[in-house]
């Protein structure tokens, strides 16, 4: 783990929808998830500091998860071979169902939630 990390990241590859202020949606795939943060690659940029709702689910073998709705900002964007990277913090008023299913799918990425059925 980064040791400039507060927590740790685990690599992933779920489906992600961005909700900007202005109405766009921005569709990607992340690339790393934290109980404070994202990592998202997408095809658009988002400026820095832009306040972002990310929709984020797993598509698993039999099924599609529901989605886990987090706010959060933009922090950085990076372009990378004709895509763009986008880390973001998750606002700490996030609402507690979010917090709860966020944790869940971290105890699944990590391999210490076995059961699928509680995504």
């Amino acid at each position: 783990m980064d040791e400039r990390r507060a927590h740790q990241r685990f690599v992933c590859d779920l489906r992600a929808r961005l909700l900007l202020p202005d109405g766009r949606e921005i569709d990607g795939q992340t690339i790393d998830l934290s109980i404070s943060g994202i990592c998202v690659d997408t095809h658009e940029t988002v400026e820095p500091r832009t306040p972002v709702e990310f929709r984020v689910w797993a598509v698993l073998a039999d099924r599609e998860t529901s989605e886990i709705v987090m706010p959060g900002r933009i922090v950085w964007a990076t372009p990378v071979e004709g895509h763009v990277q986008l880390g973001a913090a998750f606002d700490r008023d996030m609402d507690n169902r979010a917090w709860a299913r966020l944790d869940v799918l971290l105890q699944f990425l990590s391999g210490t939630l076995a059961d699928s059925q509680r995504l």
